[in-house]
């Protein structure tokens, strides 16, 4: 483990992210007088590490100014309160499903491998059910009074759309329904239909959410799926990268690594694994074998991973950086142009089904989509060439 002057290159570009490392390694010792804490606190919470860098302070005995530590343990405990109601109210839904659900994420994690309920917060709650069980469970949904705001019109695996989002009043759990392990859109139809999905049901192990059974991925999917989820951000927030950093420090004995390479491989994951990898090693320090990212690592870039490598490497982190990323990665002219098209022009009923807009609208939305989309895409040209002189 690297000492407290061993700051690895990627985090050593910004020294808030230096501090905040220094705290959360349990092995380094930290107590710089200087610590910019306002700084660092800002940078924490737009990383979505703020929580755990309370505790790990709180643990360090570390001298943090008093006003700050109060508002830092006053977020914890809330986070903690609003965690523990989310998760007993899913506990609640699964046993009204009864049919087999593998829970996703944030959640799982949080059940699992970071064993305090105050250490990351919860957005929504991913869970994964097969497509043939999505009717049951929408209506024990509804007759539990969770609503969408998107009518279920189909549930079949699609390049597009595999999932919707419910929400109760009276309830501060959004559940987000999956019938396919990849959610929605472009440019994860890529690699979306050689995700062996049986494979993640059968392989899938048990899991205990306060008093209810349900399943999580086994240890080498869940690495699998968090990488691909964090570079579909484009690692945008580090908590993305924490979450992998703690399945590997957590599941050291159970993780097999040739089994993680082998299906990697196969489910064509083998980039978005190795860059998880190599930012959580990075940042984090991560126990990953150097073998393993000798093996993963990119042996053909195209133009556009290269200039996604090194932006990662500069420490610019932004989302749909990753779709220079995913531009390389299409093997041919033909399928690239392709992929623009969809990328501007999804199908009609996809975009009726995602997008929020009146009546009035509908016979103009797909040009309004496309317009909105290429305004981000040429915003991200238009930032590259200065990013890439830095």
């Amino acid at each position: 483990m690297p000492s407290s002057v061993e700051i690895f290159s990627v985090r050593g570009r910004n020294e808030l992210l230096g501090y905040i490392f220094q705290i959360l390694n349990p092995v380094l010792k930290t107590g710089d007088p200087d610590t910019p804490w306002s700084e660092v606190v800002n940078t924490s919470q737009n990383e979505g590490l703020s929580f755990l860098l309370y505790k790990s302070a709180t643990k360090k005995n570390i001298n943090i100014p008093i006003s700050i530590k109060q508002s830092l343990k006053q977020e914890y405990i809330y986070n903690w309160g609003r965690n523990i109601r989310i998760l007993e109210d899913l506990a609640v839904l699964l046993r009204a499903f009864g049919n087999p659900v593998i829970v996703l994420k944030g959640a799982a994690l949080l059940s699992s491998v970071y064993e305090d309920f105050g250490l990351r917060m919860l957005g929504d709650v991913d869970i994964l059910v097969k497509p043939e069980d999505v009717p049951k469970i929408d209506k024990a949904l509804s007759q539990s009074g969770y609503q969408s705001d998107h009518t279920l019109s189909f549930y079949h695996v699609t390049n597009y759309l595999n999932s919707v989002v419910y929400g109760k009043n009276s309830s501060p759990l959004l559940l987000h329904l999956h019938w396919h392990l990849v959610n929605n859109a472009l440019p994860n139809y890529m690699y979306a239909e050689k995700i062996d999905m049986d494979k993640i049901w059968n392989e899938a192990v048990p899991l205990k959410i306060r008093e209810s059974e349900v399943l999580c991925l086994a240890p080498h999917h869940q690495l699998l799926h968090l990488s691909e989820h964090a570079m579909k951000h484009s690692y945008n927030t580090l908590i993305h990268v924490w979450d992998i950093h703690q399945v590997i420090s957590h599941g050291k004995e159970k993780l097999d690594w040739e089994r993680v390479c082998t299906e990697s491989g196969e489910f064509q994951l083998r980039s978005p694994l190795f860059y998880s990898l190599w930012l959580s090693k990075e940042y984090f320090g991560t126990c990953v074998p150097p073998e393993i990212l000798e093996f993963l690592r990119p042996r053909h870039k195209g133009m556009g991973e290269r200039f996604f490598f090194y932006l990662l490497r500069k420490g610019k982190r932004r989302e749909k950086l990753c779709w220079f990323f995913y531009f390389s990665h299409i093997s041919t002219w033909q399928k690239k142009i392709k992929f623009v098209f969809y990328t501007l022009f999804p199908p009609r009923d996809i975009l009726l089904h995602v997008e929020d807009i009146e009546n009035g609208e509908k016979s103009f939305l797909i040009w309004k989509v496309a317009l909105r989309r290429l305004r981000k895409a040429l915003r991200l040209l238009g930032k590259a060439p200065q990013e890439y002189d830095d």
